[in-house]
């Protein structure tokens, strides 16, 4: 059972879990386009209500899109049917510092750790590698070992063809961005919209 933790005491508990993310209970799906990602209880939650945390950054590097990557992944998982809670009623809680999973309702939560940003070929050539480590947790037992979802990803991008039809390098990095979520989320099961909502 989890106490009443500030804010980012969770937030670190829940980044010191992520190496648990290899156990047993997790299960690479089928055909997964993200080597790293399985699927664990997703079906037998079957969440609908999600909270998307604000993205940590563990790469080291400043400046990141980490507000336009949160967006990405709530409007991802809306064209799979789910519904995350709003992201400004979200901060608007977890800035108390008095929020647990479950704490607004929610079924899952999503946490997303950028672990590496290698933009090194950005400028020369458009490339970019993003590393990550993603779990959609049951709020109930937000334990990544125990993850409904996800996993490590580490995706390379490449946007030559793109730049030079697109206006400015910020549009280019949200391009990219937009490329990256939509890559881990095919991985991610829709939700079955005929199974009964939990709780």
């Amino acid at each position: 059972m989890l106490h009443r933790l500030p804010t980012h005491v969770l937030l670190a508990s829940l980044a010191a879990l992520v190496p648990l993310s290899g156990c047993a209970s997790i299960k690479p799906p089928r055909e997964a386009s993200v080597e790293g990602l399985g699927v664990g209880r997703l079906k037998e939650v079957n969440p609908l209500d999600v909270v998307v945390l604000p993205i940590e950054n563990h790469s080291g590097r400043a400046g990141l899109p980490l507000d336009t990557m949160r967006r990405e992944f709530q409007e991802g998982l809306v064209k799979l049917r789910y519904s995350p809670l709003a992201l400004d009623y979200v901060d608007r809680q977890v800035v108390e510092a008095t929020y647990n999973p479950g704490d607004l309702r929610e079924q899952a939560v999503l946490q997303v750790f950028v672990t590496g940003w290698d933009d090194r070929l950005w400028s020369t050539h458009t490339k970019l590698t993003i590393d990550a480590e993603i779990f959609l947790l049951d709020a109930r037992n937000p334990e990544a070992g125990q993850a409904l979802w996800g996993g490590k990803v580490s995706r390379k991008l490449d946007l030559a063809r793109e730049r030079a039809s697109v206006a400015t390098d910020e549009r280019l990095m949200a391009i990219a961005v937009e490329e990256f979520v939509q890559d881990v989320l095919s991985t991610l099961p829709a939700r079955n919209p005929q199974s009964s909502a939990p709780r």
